[in-house]
């Protein structure tokens, strides 16, 4: 089959790709499509030291995923390794091919259990790209799967720890939602909690855990052997469930693959010494918990769960991130990272956002079509998220059909 230059172009649909050599600002790199994570586990690793990407783009958990959620979704890897002329492996593209809309689509690998998504790239190059360089670079890796309709790539990072992302340099349309981190500043929680809440706030809190110390002793415990974690994750799970089903959300948790994911992490002996998962316990019993990750002294907070008993009106999850932000302290933690989602406690705590992106480029006429909703869905979320009364209609009508679907 012929080469093809697929358009870059957000805005228009009316030019498609066309086949022809690609000719640019990117001739001195070199594009390498891998389609097993093996083949390329040495470079992705040594690529992960000199430009220190998220958690999410670390070979180790994106291979875990693959291994348990992408075999259920019959996904298959399409990693795009980036060179220069001198072969310097300068950037990492940890892409999937999944049928999307009756189409092949290149996705980022994790699309929907990652929080967030980027390149893994050198720092030098990430500052240097050029918006005509990504391009091309786009193009080279397109020419190599001619069988993709579409590129869809959501949740993608605008930058990471200062660096920018060089696919921000694409046209591109604004995510739904952000990210959010805290900067952990001072030597101790104290004087940080002090700084970040008022005093009325904190008396407030005090008294939350007062009255929830009158039902059993408060305990604050990190999971420490693989029979605990696994223990923790299913009862953070079914906490989360319940949250869920509540207000009328389906439970992303319960999607094929997914529990297996969780618990392969703990059962990983690379990831696993990055998993954290903790809780916040009455008498033994969990009343708040999250799983996470720790990694170059930065807290991934990603999945938090919270009881729907009588102590929730205590404000158990409150209470359990304080702990958190405790361990965070005494173990070297600098940044708090509460990924993705605007929820309001995330704007009362946070002093940093991480904008996310989307970008949506046909590669065919059935691309064209399938990138046209995918653009006009993201469209509708902004417009809903942006408006309280819309949001809180459509979040009605959200659960009263999943309600009369049985979900």
């Amino acid at each position: 089959m012929s080469q093809r230059t697929p358009s870059l172009t957000l805005i228009s649909t009316d030019t498609l790709p066309t086949r022809h050599a690609v000719v640019g600002a990117s001739d001195s790199y070199r594009v390498v499509i891998a389609h097993r994570m093996s083949d390329c586990a040495a470079a992705w690793r040594l690529l992960e030291q000199q430009s220190s990407p998220a958690i999410f783009q670390t070979h180790d958990w994106l291979a875990c995923w693959m291994e348990t959620v992408g075999k259920a979704q019959n996904a298959e890897p399409r990693i795009a390794l980036v060179r220069d002329d001198n072969a310097r492996l300068v950037m990492i593209l940890p892409l999937m091919l999944r049928t999307h809309m009756g189409m092949p689509v290149l996705h980022w690998m994790a699309e929907e259990d990652a929080d967030y998504h980027a390149p893994l790239a050198l720092p030098d190059f990430a500052q240097t790209c050029t918006g005509s360089m990504m391009r091309d670079i786009l193009m080279r890796v397109a020419n190599q799967v001619p069988d993709a309709a579409a590129l869809c790539l959501s949740k993608t990072a605008s930058e990471f720890a200062g660096i920018r992302a060089p696919l921000s340099l694409m046209p591109h349309a604004p995510h739904p939602s952000a990210a959010h981190a805290i900067t952990l500043t001072g030597d101790n929680f104290e004087d940080f909690y002090a700084a970040a809440r008022s005093k009325s706030t904190r008396k407030r809190d005090r008294q939350r855990r007062r009255q929830l110390e009158k039902h059993g002793p408060v305990s604050f415990e990190v999971a420490d052997t693989p029979m605990r974690r696994h223990q923790m994750i299913d009862e953070i799970l079914a906490q989360k469930a319940i949250w869920l089903k509540a207000r009328g959300i389906c439970d992303p948790f319960a999607q094929d693959g997914v529990y297996a994911f969780l618990h392969r992490l703990v059962d990983d002996q690379a990831i696993c010494k990055q998993l954290h998962i903790s809780a916040l316990t009455v008498n033994g019993e969990i009343m708040a918990g999250n799983m996470g990750y720790v990694q170059n002294e930065r807290f991934y907070a990603v999945i938090g769960s919270v009881t729907d008993g009588d102590l929730a009106r205590h404000s158990p999850g409150v209470l359990h991130l304080h702990e958190l932000f405790k361990w965070c302290f005494a173990n070297g933690v600098k940044v708090f990272d509460l990924t993705v989602g605007d929820e309001g406690y995330k704007k009362e705590w946070c002093d940093s956002r991480l904008d996310l992106i989307d970008i949506h480029v046909p590669l065919s006429m059935g691309g064209v079509a399938l990138t046209s909703i995918a653009r006009a869905r993201g469209y509708l979320k902004r417009k809903v998220k942006a408006s309280p009364r819309l949001f809180t209609l459509a979040t009605d009508a959200r659960r009263l059909v999943n309600r009369a679907l049985g979900q």
